[in-house]
């Protein structure tokens, strides 16, 4: 990628400020960053959809339970986009002897329709 490379040591104290119109990042009282205020919003929408992956992958085994407990109640809805989590949820869902005998069967194989979204705003 073609910018330069900030690698962040530990640190004990990260704040964010503004100066003018950009947006500064400070830790350990020296400047890291300082970037214009649109700048500052698109990397943040970045970090944010990057952080929501990485939460994805590190919660997976959490998903696919509730996933296979939302599958096996016939939840019209997901937790996830992600293919191999709902295949993995689909598996749990029909062969968890707990959840079999605790929750019957209503709705597995019905197609889930995905994760429950809230639009703020239309894309232009």
């Amino acid at each position: 990628m073609g910018g330069p490379t900030i690698i962040v040591p530990k640190i004990k104290q990260a704040t964010v400020k503004r100066d003018g119109i950009n947006v500064l990042i400070v830790m350990d009282g020296r400047r890291v960053l300082e970037v214009s205020w649109d700048a500052a919003l698109m990397l943040a929408r970045a970090m944010t959809i990057q952080a929501k992956r990485i939460e994805e992958q590190v919660k997976a085994l959490s998903i696919i339970d509730d996933q296979a407990l939302l599958m096996r109640s016939g939840a019209p809805f997901g937790l996830t986009n992600n293919p191999a989590l709902l295949d993995e949820a689909k598996k749990v869902a029909v062969s968890d002897p707990m959840l079999r005998k605790f929750v019957p069967g209503k709705g597995i194989g019905g197609p889930i329709l995905g994760t429950p979204t809230i639009i703020r705003h239309r894309k232009k």
